[in-house]
């Protein structure tokens, strides 16, 4: 891309008007890396929450099997690497 090409590309606030999955799939604007870094982190902490909430659960009712201990340890390693 030329020079022109990219600064016509760009709205007045510097932001890039391109839209869609691919334009924010490969980009190489650090504004869009930052907003997908932040978002990614927030999934990942939701699921990891999700998780520890699972074991407390489990933990909770001692004599009840909410679920196996087989999946307790698979829940425990999950949400340790989440």
């Amino acid at each position: 891309m030329t020079a022109e090409m990219v600064q016509a590309a760009e709205s007045p606030r510097g932001y890039l008007t391109e839209k869609g999955f691919k334009s924010w799939a490969f980009t190489l604007d650090h504004k869009r890396i930052g907003i997908m870094y932040l978002f990614t982190v927030l999934f990942f902490f939701l699921v990891g929450g999700v998780f520890a909430m699972l074991l407390r659960a489990k933990l909770m009712y001692p004599g009840q099997e909410l679920f196996s201990d087989k999946a307790f340890n698979v829940f425990f390693t999950m949400h340790g690497i989440m």
